[in-house]
């Protein structure tokens, strides 16, 4: 077995230890890491920080020289590298080097389709790449840009007909997935965009959807309770209840953000939990600091305690097939 998978290993031991024997084992450096190329987004999607205009980052994009800070530390240690967070990170200018640097750790991509043109399929399906996550919220035009507002159906649908044409041509081993983020509005397209994800060869995959203002809910939440992330219980809605403590992200993964702060999970959107930044610190540094040890320790005792908890879904179902 490869160190990779060894270090996975170790990592999910050392929660386990703490969380069902209440032993303190320092978490090796962790075995997934998230790495926010772009913090800019040509799209404006009403329930996403970024498209609604409430995310401020210093930097729009991560520097070159962060990305290759972060692979020296890490390589060796993680299996996987998720290059994307709150932006489109295909509007980074150095995107394809820093795919290159991340080459050893099966990078994975979400892009919204829009600069899918010959060129750019040609680099992905020439690249490093395992996956490309390409959301596709309509099978029509009308019903996908009431959510990808701004975005254009007709580019984003000749984009991934364009790629997935250039991976079977080079006979490239990168993969597409399309994925639906699922609400009211589009659930009565599910199977036709099933069926185009099927038509590309590409993967399928269904994400339940995630508002920014609860009272919101109502106006997206899917009609199928299994696949929504709230709940009305009495008059209002909320978010469905996950475990009251403990969560293994805290000792397998982290995010870097494009200003090189590290935070502990992709719900720590505006950074109010930087446990350091890679300008001032190394990776392992941080990892191993005492303000990390105690925020993991805070989120054993009670997930209530940490504000971006209690809305998390850690430990449900998000991401459906069908």
């Amino acid at each position: 077995m490869s160190a990779p998978y060894l270090n996975a290993i170790y990592s999910v031991l050392s929660y386990g230890y703490k969380r069902y024997a209440g032993f303190s084992v320092t978490p090796p450096l962790p075995p997934a890491i998230s790495v926010e190329l772009s913090s800019r987004c040509n799209l404006s999607c009403p329930e996403c920080v970024t498209g609604a205009g409430l995310l401020a980052r210093g930097n729009d994009f991560i520097d070159l020289k962060i990305a290759g800070k972060i692979v020296k530390e890490l390589s060796g240690k993680t299996i996987s590298a998720w290059l994307y967070f709150q932006g489109e990170p295909m509007m980074h200018p150095e995107f394809f080097e820093i795919v290159s640097l991340f080459r050893k750790m099966n990078p994975v991509i979400s892009t919204n389709g829009h600069f899918l043109d010959e060129e750019n399929c040609r680099k992905l399906a020439d690249s490093s790449l395992k996956k490309i996550i390409i959301p596709y919220d309509g099978a029509t035009a009308d019903t996908y840009n009431i959510y990808r507002v701004g975005g254009d159906h007709a580019r984003v649908n000749e984009g991934i007909i364009r790629l997935a044409g250039t991976i079977k041509k080079k006979g490239s081993r990168v993969k597409i997935e399309i994925q639906l983020l699922l609400g009211r509005h589009n659930e009565h397209e599910t199977e036709a965009i099933a069926a185009f994800a099927a038509s590309v060869n590409a993967g399928f995959r269904i994400k339940s959807m995630q508002v920014l203002d609860i009272k919101r809910a109502e106006n997206w939440i899917p009609s199928d309770p299994v696949k929504s992330r709230y709940q009305k219980p009495g008059a209002k809605w909320e978010p469905m209840s996950s475990h009251p403590r403990g969560c293994l992200r805290m000792w397998t993964s982290a995010v870097v953000t494009t200003d090189g702060d590290v935070v502990p999970c992709c719900f720590d959107k505006f950074t109010t939990h930087s446990m350091g930044n890679l300008n001032d610190h190394t990776f392992s540094g941080i990892w191993f600091g005492e303000k990390y040890r105690a925020f993991r320790d805070s989120v054993i005792r009670s997930r209530a305690s940490t504000d971006i908890c209690p809305g998390c879904p850690q430990g449900r179902r998000i991401i459906f097939k069908r």
